[in-house]
């Protein structure tokens, strides 16, 4: 009896060392850094860069120097117990860079397609863009549409415009201002919901963390109501 008591006890101070070691382990996972890269298309002087500025560093730049090629900055979110260290490149939308950008699309985890509501042609162009990404290496990448300045009210696409283009490529979409930051941080924490929904080996407590604050971003009091279409990757962009 005793030798049964003592190979009991024995057997439960094993499973307690092994359930230590499993905590421990699962700590050490989950204080591991989560990259994403993040790049920005769409014509010149669609707002590109001002939409980064304004959820990096929450503010908006009334006089803006145009892209010259290739931006790049880094953006830390804490997402439940990880941190997710978002690489955010912002591609010149100039034809002048054309060659500069196509060496940036490759291995692009997220896109942020952005056209300018007060400009047809940027509008137009969006297929365009969607061609290219695919063409030099983002087929792969979840993308959301931005029809940016919303706010300033000679609009030329509608909203229903624009939602129906998106859906119908199946890419999320939403209306926002770089200037006064309406549903900014909602796009963002969307984008970075889809990639990490997307990724292997990512559990589902990131997941869960990254669509919670998706949500919490989508009711911030923020204006306007984003409409989502279903996420969809580039790979069937026309040739």
């Amino acid at each position: 009896m005793r030798a049964a008591r003592a190979a009991s006890n024995a057997s439960g101070a094993v499973q307690a060392l092994s359930d230590a070691r499993a905590r421990a382990k699962q700590k050490l996972k989950r204080q591991q850094v989560v990259r994403i890269k993040i790049i920005s298309m769409g014509d010149a002087g669609v707002g590109k860069s001002c939409l980064i500025k304004r959820y990096c560093e929450e503010k908006f730049v009334q006089k803006y120097i145009g892209t010259i090629g290739v931006d790049y900055g880094v953006k830390s979110v804490r997402l439940g117990n990880w941190d997710l260290r978002v690489n955010l490149w912002d591609l010149a939308g100039g034809s002048e860079y054309f060659e500069v950008r196509n060496e940036f699309y490759r291995d692009a985890q997220g896109c942020m397609l952005v056209y300018d509501c007060t400009s047809r042609n940027s509008f137009e162009a969006l297929d365009s863009w969607i061609d290219e990404s695919a063409r030099f290496g983002a087929q792969n990448a979840i993308v959301v549409v931005a029809a940016n300045k919303v706010d300033v009210g000679r609009r030329v696409v509608s909203e229903k415009e624009g939602r129906q283009w998106a859906e119908s490529n199946g890419f999320l979409f939403f209306e926002v201002s770089a200037n006064s930051g309406a549903q900014v941080r909602a796009m963002f924490a969307s984008i970075f919901h889809r990639v990490l929904h997307s990724m292997q080996g990512v559990d589902e407590d990131l997941t869960t963390a990254a669509g919670q604050l998706a949500q919490t971003e989508l009711f911030r009091g923020q204006e306007g109501n984003p409409e989502e279409g279903k996420a969809r990757r580039i790979s069937g962009a026309r040739n």
